[in-house]
């Protein structure tokens, strides 16, 4: 049986967009945040700030950075299963002390949250060694959502392993 052929929906920013309204005070939250800094050689060639600006895509970009009066929160989102996001607030943890913008903050203790619909056991125990915490949040549309791709597409990887 061949499936429908389903139109690309972007959904990721909409979902995080959405939990981070609902969690957090307006104006403590921003998204597609660049952490670290160019290296010295690279940012010396840019003539302009416009230069300069077009290097940004060299740096990481953490979904979302929280900024709270006693702690800060990064945050990455995960609507199906990508592997590597564990590894990247991992990363982002240590270059947001990198990051110049940040450097009023870098004394506050730093929670690094994973955001998902998916029902990943494995994964949240994993997450719990590396100090990440995973919060699900599956509104209705992001489940209708995932339920336009197969089951083995969307589900949490290693969903059935047992740690």
């Amino acid at each position: 049986m061949q499936r429908k052929k389903r139109t690309y929906r972007q959904v990721h920013d909409s979902y995080l967009i959405e939990w981070l309204g609902i969690t957090y005070p307006p104006g403590t939250w921003r998204t597609n945040v660049a952490l670290g800094q160019l290296r010295p050689e690279l940012a010396e060639k840019a003539k302009t700030a416009e230069e300069l600006k077009l290097l940004r895509p060299f740096l990481a970009s953490a979904d979302a950075v929280v900024i709270l009066p006693n702690e800060v929160h990064i945050i990455e989102c995960m609507v199906r299963h990508e592997p590597g996001a564990l590894e990247d607030l991992i990363k982002y943890k240590k270059l947001f002390k990198e990051t110049p913008e940040f450097a009023k903050h870098w004394n506050k203790p730093i929670k690094l949250i994973l955001l998902t619909p998916l029902d990943a056991p494995f994964y949240e125990e994993l997450a719990k060694d590396f100090g990440v915490e995973v919060k699900k949040y599956r509104p209705v549309w992001i489940l209708e959502y995932l339920g336009t791709y197969a089951r083995k597409e969307w589900r949490g990887k290693l969903s059935s392993v047992k740690y």
